[in-house]
């Protein structure tokens, strides 16, 4: 039985079979014919050395409308007609109404005080980002994150500078250490897939977006996006909690992780970053920005490659089972352009590019196994200022993700035979959001918008049906000014949404922040959001798996957060915050086929976060989550999600800020997963302990050297457990062993 390792978790254990039927195959297009030679001559060598796959875009997959934004993004280069920046006073439709602006370093949110500037640390958006936004078009994209927030909505930052100073490498890695409430739980090694939950959310809860393109996996729902996203180009993480579906639409029924990118600088400006490690890491990254006569571009590139560790302990290994290493190679490149072509008016322009190689570890009929992906995104928006009551911006977006899967697999004797050879899945995601804001005299405000997605994809190892989903969908939220409570900032809204497949819905939510006297600041939110099903519930035609239903519903939830944030003084911050919700309609295989049930899940938890010290000198940060995910059906606590989860750390930086370290740890609690031949198992009750220093030299500190120590105790822990068969058909247990001790340097040069 041929199971591949990934993202939809397809183990043995954990999928409906329909045995006695044979294996559809089906002839893959022309371009993977290069991979094809590479896997077949895995047979004839006796060495383990890794294929050299041809880079390809899978252009030819899409239609010719979808060229559209790579021809606009080399059209704005080219063209000189683009004015330079223009630049003007601030006027009263950039901003929300009382919304705190001021750049942060903590990853926590402060209670700020109306109409006075922020010294705590509050929740805010980096100023290299206002400083355009505030002057160039209406910003709304860019700022709703931190709106939301003013209005009642929780939300955490996790800037670039303590990517820099902590030696993060690696995305998954910053939000597994640095952002409370969510628990990440690896696969492997750097660059695997991993189990993901935001205040005891299951992963698919979870909207992932770079630059506000939705990345998420729409084949399936617990396929995690991270892998071919380097830290290079970012500027700040942000992480909005609870349910976001008014505006950002499917999935984010726990929260909302939006990864920003770097903006293009005005001057000419750069950095170059080379790093190493003891899992024979090699590292190199570099991005350089300035102006042109049409605006401002930056380009930037990447190369990340790491031999890994073996993820499993060597009893899980049976017969024709290989131990190895999982290996990870990562290449990007990219680039961003600005222009504002007058002054209430602007265009950006965004164009990555990345190819992955990740080898995927099985424990039996193994030689060698790899996922190999390229993966196209790209954004066009323009933003423009009507006036200053009216606001608007529009945005079109494409995410291409197709990824060969092969596998080698292994014979008793040690010879080889091909299993897969470099059969092709993934999918094309594309968007059109318009978005606008009016002004009231009094103060309100009015947004408003139309969202549109698309997205087509097949799988031909796993079989899905080549089939495609459109959704429909338009939104508005009101922010009133409330003449008896002018401290009050409230939002109330609504979602209308149609998909082909899911038919209609509507959604609603509604959200305040109040002041409670002059230091803490309550905040609450409710409403409804949804879940659209993936192509792989809707459309799966394996005979292996459970049937795909077009008839599907999507899942439905109610969401409610209540938390006090406050300060104490400019150097302590703290949240207490509790938050319930339900999901009904929960997506489930039945007898053989994917269908909407009759039970559903409840969430319900409390979060403590505290923060203690200033820009320098000793920093202390803490949090604790405690979450009680329980399936209505009587199942208990939902797979994969730990009760329990604390992090903590210990930090000092120097006056100067030109030497500092950084002690962190992270709790993860128990957690269980059901097994078909063993029942329930317990899984997690871990604490990893990490390190790392970091030193600034060169007149203007422009060199700087970075330390980091995984796992400082090389602790032995499992995060993920599943179970196999052996060549005599007996079912066998076995872990999946979380990252042991190793050790990264970097040495950053930035011009």
């Amino acid at each position: 039985m041929r199971v591949r390792r990934d993202g939809i978790r397809t183990r043995i254990d954990r999928l409906v079979f329909m045995p006695g039927a044979a294996t559809r195959r089906r002839t893959p297009s022309s371009v993977t014919f290069a991979r094809r030679r590479c896997a077949r001559r895995y047979i004839a060598r006796n060495d383990s050395t890794r294929c050299r796959p041809t880079i390809y875009l899978r252009l030819k997959m899409l239609g010719k409308t979808r060229f559209a934004l790579l021809g606009a993004t080399l059209f704005a280069l080219s063209h000189p007609v683009l004015a330079a920046d223009a630049t003007t006073d601030q006027t009263e439709i950039n901003e929300p109404r009382d919304a705190d602006t001021s750049p942060t370093r903590t990853e926590t949110e402060a209670a700020p005080v109306p109409a006075a500037p922020n010294t705590s640390g509050a929740d805010t958006v980096p100023t290299s980002v206002l400083s355009d936004v505030q002057v160039e078009g209406s910003g709304i994209e860019q700022t709703l994150p931190a709106e939301l927030s003013a209005y009642g909505a929780e939300r955490q930052v996790i800037d670039r500078q303590q990517l820099d100073d902590t030696g993060m490498t690696d995305v998954a890695q910053a939000l597994e250490r640095l952002a409370p409430g969510l628990f990440l739980a690896p696969r492997g090694g750097r660059g695997s897939y991993f189990n993901a939950s935001l205040d005891g959310s299951r992963t698919q809860d979870i909207l992932w977006l770079v630059d506000g393109v939705r990345i998420n996996n729409r084949l399936y729902g617990g396929t995690t996006p991270l892998d071919s996203i380097t830290t290079e180009m970012i500027d700040y993480i942000e992480v909005l909690r609870g349910g976001q579906g008014l505006f950002y639409g499917t999935q984010a029924v726990a929260g909302v992780i939006n990864i920003v990118l770097r903006d293009p600088s005005p001057n000419n400006a750069g950095q170059l970053r080379l790093g190493t490690g003891t899992f024979h890491d090699r590292r190199a990254a570099g991005h350089y920005s300035g102006p042109s006569p049409a605006g401002r571009w930056l380009v930037f590139g990447a190369y990340d490659e790491s031999e890994g560790f073996d993820p499993y302990p060597r009893s899980a290994y049976h017969g024709n089972g290989r131990p190895r290493d999982t290996g990870f190679k990562r290449r990007s490149v990219g680039g961003k352009y600005h222009a504002a072509p007058a002054k209430d008016n602007a265009l950006d322009l965004l164009l990555i590019y990345n190819n992955v190689v990740v080898d995927q570890p099985r424990t039996i009929n193994n030689f060698k196994a790899f996922n190999d992906r390229d993966e196209v995104i790209a954004s066009a928006k323009w933003d423009q200022r009507l006036s200053s009551h009216f606001g608007y911006y529009g945005k079109a977006y494409w995410h291409s993700w197709w990824s060969d899967w092969t596998q080698i697999g292994r014979n008793d004797d040690g010879s080889r035979h091909v299993v897969d050879d470099a059969q092709s899945w993934g999918y094309n995601d594309y968007g059109l959001n318009l978005t606008g804001r009016y002004n009231v005299h009094n103060g309100s405000q009015l947004l408003f918008g139309y969202d549109l997605q698309a997205y087509s994809g097949h799988d031909y190892v796993v079989q899905i049906a080549d089939r495609s989903e459109t959704v429909h969908a338009g939104f508005i939220q009101f922010r009133p000014v409330l003449p008896f409570s002018a401290s009050t900032d409230l939002a109330i809204g609504a979602r209308y949404n149609y998909s082909e497949f899911g038919g209609a819905h509507t959604i609603w939510n509604a959200s305040m922040a109040q002041p409670v006297g002059r230091d803490v600041q309550v905040k609450a939110s409710v409403g409804t959001n949804f879940l659209l099903p993936t192509a792989y519930q809707l459309f799966a035609v394996d005979p292996r798996y459970a049937e795909g239903n077009p008839g599907l519903k999507p899942e439905r939830s109610l969401n409610t957060r209540l938390a006090l944030i406050g300060n104490i003084g400019a150097n302590v911050q703290w949240t207490l915050g509790g938050f319930y919700r339900r999901i009904d309609d929960l997506i489930t295989p039945i007898d053989g086929r994917f269908t909407n049930g009759e039970s559903g899940a409840r969430v319900r938890g409390g979060q403590a976060i505290l923060t203690i010290g200033g820009e320098t000198g000793w920093h202390v940060d803490g949090s604790a989550t405690y979450a009680d995910s329980e399936s209505l059906d009587g199942g208990g606590q939902v797979d994969g999600i730990p009760v329990w989860i604390a992090k903590t750390s210990v930090a000092w930086d120097a006056l100067d800020e030109r030497h500092g370290g950084r002690l962190s740890a992270r709790y993860a609690g128990d957690e269980t997963q059901r097994l078909a031949n063993f029942g329930q198992q317990s899984v997690g009750d871990y604490t990893i302990v990490d390190a790392s220093a970091y030193q600034r030299f060169g007149d203007h500190g422009q060199h700087r050297v970075t330390l980091r120590v995984e796992n400082l105790t090389d602790r032995r822990y499992a995060t993920d457990v599943a179970q196999d068969v052996d060549a005599d058909g007996r079912a066998y247990r076995y872990d999946t062993l979380g990252v042991p001790r190793n050790a990264q340097l970097s040495y950053t040069y930035s011009f």
